[in-house]
């Protein structure tokens, strides 16, 4: 009866309720995914965002963008609150293999975004471990990497107008990988992650680029980068 039901797509026992398999990013943004269907995912995380906070009807909430899958074929998925923090609670990192439950679809003509829900759940299957952790393979010049060190000091954001007119901040701090040192330089949302610094903290920047200099190695963190804090190794 059991093995039945499966082959029919039904919960066995669950008395006509279909199961829900795990995508993947093709698979959610095939045809048979419609607007508003609750789905799990499995599948790379390709990239992720600084957490941003704002206040919504005198409410403070906090959401950040993460996309799923790789090049050529990515879904853009926003997580709100409590599953925004998530992402950084349980560690996970980009190029991890991921499995997030309860995502909710939202489709626009061919274009498939994912929402999270009350009940979102995300967690890691394999760690991707793809980060530079000694300082010494940084020649400068690299672009869109990635990078993991301790943090030894931390300077104040600096707050200014943006060519565009919008308020911004910069900030940096000094990292090491034990051996060597280097200065993160922090614009934009990446500026906004010194208020949860601490000397001895493990960082992992993603996405940022590194560049040589008169004083050493730069490695500099944007609004493209992602910031994520540890107090273990990451």
């Amino acid at each position: 009866m059991e093995d039945k039901a499966r082959k029919q797509g039904v919960a066995p026992g669950g008395e006509g309720r279909p199961t829900r398999r795990k995508l993947s990013v093709q698979q959610v943004s095939g045809a048979g995914i419609a607007d508003g269907d609750t789905v799990d995912i499995e599948d790379s995380m390709y990239r992720i965002f600084n957490k941003l906070r704002f206040e919504k009807a005198g409410v403070a909430r906090i959401s950040r963008v993460a996309v799923f899958g790789g090049e050529g074929s990515s879904v853009r998925a926003t997580f709100w609150d409590k599953s925004a923090e998530m992402i950084d609670a349980a560690l996970v990192q980009r190029k991890d293999r991921v499995v997030v439950t309860n995502m909710r679809v939202k489709k626009s003509g061919d274009d498939t975004e994912l929402q999270s829900t009350a009940s979102t759940y995300i967690s890691r299957l394999v760690p991707a471990r793809s980060a530079v952790t000694d300082f010494s393979q940084l020649k400068g010049g690299e672009k869109n990497i990635d990078v993991s060190g301790r943090i030894l000091s931390v300077n104040p954001i600096r707050f200014f107008r943006d060519l565009s007119g919008r308020d911004s901040g910069v900030a940096d701090c000094t990292v090491t990988d034990g051996r060597m040192e280097a200065r993160l330089v922090l614009w934009g949302s990446s500026s906004a992650c010194t208020a949860d610094m601490h000397p001895g903290d493990y960082i992992k920047a993603e996405f940022v680029s590194a560049k040589l200099t008169d004083n050493g190695m730069e490695i500099v963190a944007s609004d493209s980068s992602r910031l994520l804090l540890s107090r273990r190794p990451v």
